[in-house]
């Protein structure tokens, strides 16, 4: 693993608390996901963000796209939805970074996150 940060899973994107990563990452290690033939392998969020960037696209008027390119983990992405009510986060990425941040305080921010499976409870 890289130094410098937490450690998070290549495979699916999870970030873990702590210096070390755990010995296997328990997402990865349920029958509905799996390890690499080539074992755990871990990176960091600040090693991510040399050669990864976000896409954030309009899908259709009140609804964005938020991708990771190269794709990483699953391919997670994330929609924001806005309402009148204030802005729904559906689902995480892992690569959380200044330009997204931006990005989405220009959209209007988020009020609220709705997680639909494990592998959206990315980073911090």
């Amino acid at each position: 693993m890289e130094s410098g940060g937490y450690p998070v899973c290549v495979t699916c994107g999870i970030q873990f608390a702590g210096p070390e990563p755990p010995p296997q990452c328990p997402v990865c290690e349920d029958d509905r996901q799996y390890v690499r033939w080539s074992g755990q392998q871990w990176t960091t969020l600040e090693r991510l963000r040399e050669d990864h960037r976000n896409e954030i696209q309009e899908e259709e008027p009140g609804l964005h796209s938020i991708r990771t390119e190269p794709s990483f983990g699953i391919g997670q992405r994330a929609f924001l939805v806005q309402t009148p009510a204030g802005n729904l986060l559906w689902d995480c990425i892992t690569l959380l970074d200044d330009a997204t941040r931006e990005a989405i305080l220009d959209l209007g921010g988020v009020r609220a996150i709705a997680i639909s499976h494990p592998h959206y409870y990315s980073t911090k």
